[in-house]
């Protein structure tokens, strides 16, 4: 058997036993009074590691004059696509400086992109319509997810180590709490989110 061969295969060997060794982070982060808790990002601060972004680009979509969904949560390196299904002319742009970027104004049918580069919190408006208003957090790991409308979130495949595990609603708003993994052990964190008045 070639060497070459025999490298690869142990390296899958290695990578996919980790896999099976990595746990999982349940719970639910919830915002104080309200009924819908979408749009929570919880995620792992402090994983290491090369990541590839997917292969599967997001989209932030320009759809009855507001862009949808309202919050992203991306791995850095990722390109974001932001299309326009809308009858009237858009445009997105951020100011932010993890990841500054002016797509121009384009027209229903027209389709640009960004390429997220450096994890930070990226802010977009609409040159256009002012009242547009979204955010992408691009992040180190892949280890995140964002939260369904009862709240609750799943993260799987976090190696083992110890972690900071943050709950993010806004730039103002965002929780931490420390979290171990140890094996293929689930481990259940709950938060509570107290939105700015």
């Amino acid at each position: 058997m070639k060497k070459s061969l025999v490298y690869l295969l142990t390296f899958f060997g290695f990578f996919f036993a980790s896999l099976a060794q990595a746990g999982t982070i349940v719970g639910k982060a919830k915002v104080q009074g309200k009924q819908d808790h979408q749009n929570i990002v919880v995620y792992v601060e402090g994983v290491t590691g090369n990541f590839q972004p997917p292969s599967v680009r997001p989209e932030m979509n320009h759809i009855n004059l507001s862009f949808q969904p309202f919050l992203l949560a991306v791995l850095k390196g990722t390109i974001v696509d932001f299309p326009n299904s809308d009858p009237v002319f858009h445009s997105a742009f951020s100011i932010s400086p993890s990841n500054p970027f002016d797509l121009g104004l384009y027209q229903k049918g027209r389709e640009k992109f960004v390429h997220l580069k450096n994890p930070g919190i990226v802010e977009i408006f609409c040159h256009i319509h002012s009242h547009m208003h979204a955010y992408i957090l691009v992040l180190d790991n892949p280890f995140f997810a964002t939260t369904e409308q009862d709240g609750s979130f799943t993260i799987p495949n976090v190696p083992d180590g110890a972690y900071t595990l943050k709950a993010w609603l806004n730039p103002s708003v965002v929780i931490s709490k420390p979290v171990s993994i140890h094996g293929k052990q689930t481990v259940n964190l709950d938060f509570t989110l107290v939105a700015e008045r």
